[in-house]
Order: C-alpha cells, then structure tokens, then sequence
C-alpha cells in the first residue's frame, strides 16, 4: 500500500480526534472527544470514516 501523506489535511488539528473520509481525502469531522465526535458523525448520518486522534506530528504515525 502506498503511503498516505496527512499532514496537510491535518494541519490545525493539534488536540482531540478527527474523522477522515474512507479515501482519506478530507476531514468529516473533528472534536475534544470520542463521545462528542461520535455524536457528530451519527447527525451527519454515520459515514464511513478512520478515525486518528489528532497531534502535533503526524511524521511518524501508522495506522
């Protein structure tokens, strides 16, 4: 698998957690918590994201 590079579509998120869309092309959605982003995600129908707790580098991140 080729290696996705985030870090511009992370950009700004230093804190909490972000849902990705399926591609990994953009941010769904983001919050300070699991709880609160799960409740997000069900308002907008539950897509299929991949969910990546946000941080300062993303350099050396797997998933």
């Amino acid at each position: 698998m080729k290696a996705i590079d985030l870090t511009k579509i992370l950009k700004g998120y230093t804190s909490g957690w972000v849902a990705l869309s399926a591609d990994y092309k953009k941010v769904v959605a983001s919050a300070p918590n699991l709880t609160s982003l799960n409740a997000k995600l069900k308002k907008l129908g539950d897509p299929k994201v991949i969910l990546i707790q946000a941080g300062w580098s993303y350099n050396t991140y797997i998933g």
